[in-house]
C-alpha cells in the first residue's frame, strides 16, 4: 500500500474574473441602478407638490382678501362707480395714481379698499392675515402690487414693472409668491370700477 493515498500535486488556481463574469455584472447592476434612480428621485422631489400647494394657498387667499374689499375708498357701500377721467359716472372722482396706497389711520386689519395693498410691505417667512393673526412659512416671500390700467390700450400682464396710468376704472392687482425652491408665483386680477 502507497504510504500517500493523494499525490502532492499543487492545484494553480486563477484569482480574477473572466470578461463574461465583468459584464453580466455591469449589466446586473445597470438594471439595479435604473430600478432605484426614479425610486430616489421620487424620494428627494416627494416635498415639491406640499411646497407649490402652500405657495399657491398662499397666494390665493392673499388675491381672494384683496378683490374682496371695495374699488376705491370712495365706492359706495355695495359697489357702484364713481367718476373717473375715463367716466362720467357717479359724483366722486376716483383716487389719484399718485395717493394709491393705504390711507391715514389704517393698518392690514382695516384695510377696506384694493388701494390699500398698494402699500404693503413684503412679507417673508412671517405673514399676516387679514385678521391681524400671525402664522410663519419659512422660505416663502410675498409681495403685492396694485395699479391703474390705462384700460383702451394696456395689455394686462403679470409683468413687473408696474403701470402707472392716470386714474382709470381699471386696477391690476398682482400678487406674487416666492416658494423656498425659487419658483415664483404669479397671481393676477383686475379690480373694476363697477
Amino acid at each position: 500500500m502507497p504510504a500517500n493515498i493523494f499525490t502532492n500535486k499543487t492545484l494553480s488556481s486563477n484569482h480574477g474574473f473572466t470578461l463574461i463574469e465583468i459584464v453580466i455584472t455591469i449589466v446586473i447592476l445597470g438594471a439595479v441602478a435604473g430600478i432605484l434612480v426614479p425610486f430616489f428621485n421620487a424620494i428627494v422631489h416627494s416635498p415639491d407638490p406640499v411646497i407649490r400647494e402652500r405657495a399657491i394657498s398662499l397666494g390665493q387667499a392673499m388675491m381672494d382678501e384683496i378683490i374682496a374689499k371695495k374699488w376705491d375708498e370712495n365706492s359706495p357701500n355695495g359697489g357702484g362707480p364713481l367718476n373717473t377721467s375715463e367716466s362720467a359716472r357717479g359724483t366722486v372722482a376716483a383716487t389719484p395714481v399718485a395717493t394709491l396706497g393705504v390711507d391715514a389711520g389704517e393698518n392690514r386689519t382695516t384695510y377696506d379698499d384694493v388701494d390699500d395693498y398698494r402699500s404693503m410691505p413684503a412679507e417673508v417667512d412671517n405673514f399676516t392675515d387679514q385678521n391681524g393673526s400671525n402664522f410663519s412659512l419659512p422660505g416663502y416671500r410675498r409681495q403685492v402690487a396694485v395699479d391703474y390700467i390705462a384700460s383702451p390700450s394696456a395689455v394686462i400682464t403679470q409683468n413687473l414693472p408696474t403701470i402707472s396710468a392716470t386714474a382709470t376704472d381699471t386696477k391690476r392687482v398682482v400678487v406674487t409668491i416666492t416658494s423656498p425652491l425659487g419658483e415664483v408665483f404669479n397671481f393676477v386680477a383686475v379690480a373694476c370700477n363697477i
